[in-house]
């Protein structure tokens, strides 16, 4: 991860023993690097060209550009000539940017390396060097060396204490293009070669040659991948803003031996700045003890520190146990809490104050002092230096602490293994919700299912009697049963019928009731006296 310069947020409050710790130095940290800058005489000398500017302009531009992109470390490398050097070092130096003397030199083969050297070296002593190469004009020039290109190798790194980039390996004067068969993968494979510069990102070269930069040619596996490297040739100071111009390395100072570290640990020590930018994380930043054993101890921690590692006695588990208190953790496994017991028992002892400065970058920057006093609770306070009500939970999240004894006892158990597996996966803010949707659904499905299960039952059931009602309906066949009840039946059907016949009458008697009671009847005509006359 590549780290970002801290900038602790300026204030009055912070103890005296915080403020002078961020003072210490912290260990490497990601300087960003052009390494194949080119001096004010390139351009014309090779290119044919005028800059408009005088020597000390383009200098002053060239330094000017450097500090507005962040670029600290530079190297000079011109075409077999190292008579630019000194003005722009000179310049440089004063603003805090390392310059890198050095030159790019063609092997007899035609292969373009960069051999850069330690910053104090002599433009006297590289023109020696350059001798050596059979380059004896001074001035530039596009001359081959009279040494093949394992031998330069050689000769830099071992004799000469320099560290080589092999240049453009994919364009005129590349390794991948100036040889062919045999003495391409013997150059490629030499045990010296630790570096080389592509024109832009990996993913855009062209396919033979990123499987034999990503170890992935079989004809040309080495024990260990080349560091790969953007370096632009720089020839004018406006060219440094291209994100193919420089790169992060990972030095504690720069240094050539810096740089050989950072190729031979390429996959932590260098990062394109074409590749995406890590996401910010919580960072430790310094850790104090006040009283008891260690009063007055103080380190300055590493915005990428992970690990501890030392020789017995020289106090990783004093260091782990510390932070793990003053953050409020517990250790993991019985064994690990008693080691952790004692070291707060027998080396922090009561009184002792363990004070842990912490930077958050979500949701927005800013850091925490956190402080415990053995055996007492934690107290953070912000920068102004008030007390807040928080846990260090709320401000340090994901951090997880393992000592040595944690991580024997972690071995011997798959539950607590998995547990570690898991902090691999990617996190799903919608998990959880998802989970409870499912849950309800399955509660859903387990009633539905009961209550199928118990239909079925039923069914089960009734179909288990089947067998005895078939043998009861054949015997009622065998005794003519059925014949008998169609007699039954037309003598109930009878009956429904003048039950039925019985409430109709009674229905129409009502009717004619109602008639009469409602309607005179002139009966003169059907009286005794009408009928006898």
């Amino acid at each position: 991860m590549i780290e970002k310069p801290k900038q602790i947020i300026p204030n009055n409050k912070w103890p005296e023993s915080i403020g002078g710790v961020l003072n210490l130095p912290s260990g490497a940290k990601f300087f960003r690097c052009a390494l194949q800058v080119n001096p004010f005489s390139y351009l014309k000398n090779h290119r044919g060209e005028d800059h408009r500017l005088s020597e000390e302009e383009y200098n002053s531009f060239l330094i000017g550009k450097c500090l507005e992109s962040g670029i600290m470390v530079i190297a000079i490398t011109d075409h077999n000539d190292v008579g630019g050097i000194n003005a722009i070092r000179d310049k440089a130096k004063p603003l805090g940017i390392t310059v890198f003397p050095g030159f790019e030199v063609a092997s007899s083969e035609g292969v373009h390396l960069l051999c850069v050297f330690d910053p104090n070296t002599e433009t006297n002593v590289l023109e020696r060097y350059l001798g050596d190469f059979g380059i004896h004009t001074p001035g530039p020039s596009t001359k081959n060396s009279s040494e093949p290109f394992s031998e330069i190798l050689r000769k830099v790194q071992e004799e000469w204490e320099g560290i080589c980039v092999a240049a453009h390996i994919t364009n005129n004067g590349g390794l991948l293009r100036m040889l062919t068969g045999e003495a391409r993968i013997n150059a490629w494979c030499d045990s010296n070669l630790y570096a080389v510069q592509i024109p832009g990102p990996i993913s855009d070269l062209e396919y033979a040659d990123r499987q034999i930069i990503q170890n992935k040619n079989k004809d040309y596996e080495r024990r260990s991948r080349v560091a790969v490297v953007n370096a632009l040739d720089i020839v004018r100071p406006e060219d440094l803003e291209s994100v193919y111009a420089s790169i992060y390395i990972k030095m504690s100072q720069p240094s050539v031996e810096g740089l050989r570290q950072a190729f031979l640990d390429p996959d932590s020590r260098i990062r394109l700045l074409s590749e995406e930018e890590p996401p910010e994380h919580t960072e430790l930043v310094a850790l104090t003890w006040e009283g008891g054993f260690l009063d007055g101890a103080a380190i300055h921690l590493n915005g990428n520190l992970n690990t501890l590692i030392g020789g017995r006695g020289t106090g990783k588990s004093t260091i782990i146990e510390s932070i793990r208190y003053v953050l409020d953790l517990e250790p993991f496994g019985e064994e690990a809490k008693k080691a952790s017991s004692g070291i707060l028992k027998q080396v922090i002892r009561s009184g002792t104050k363990i004070s842990l400065l912490v930077r958050s970058y979500h949701p927005s920057l800013k850091d925490y002092l956190i402080e415990r006093t053995y055996p007492n609770p934690p107290v953070i306070r912000d920068a102004e230096g008030n007390v807040l009500n928080l846990t260090p939970q709320d401000i340090c999240r994901n951090v997880e602490i393992y000592g040595q004894h944690e991580i024997g006892e972690l071995t011997k158990s798959p539950t607590k293994l998995l547990r570690l597996l898991d902090r691999f996966l990617d996190k799903d803010i919608h998990l959880a919700e998802r989970k409870r949707k499912i849950y309800k659904e399955l509660a859903f499905n387990r009633r539905k299912l009961n209550d199928i299960q118990k239909e079925l039952d039923e069914i089960s059931e009734n179909l288990s009697r089947l067998p005895a009602i078939e043998e009861t309906f054949k015997r009622f066949k065998d005794a003519e049963l059925e014949e008998r009840l169609k007699n039954q039946n037309l003598l109930v059907k009878e009956e429904q019928v003048l039950k039925t016949a019985k409430s109709r009458l009674s229905q129409v008697r009502d009717g004619l009731e109602n008639i009469r009671m409602v309607v005179e009847i002139d009966r003169a005509f059907v009286s005794e006296a009408a009928l006898k006359g």
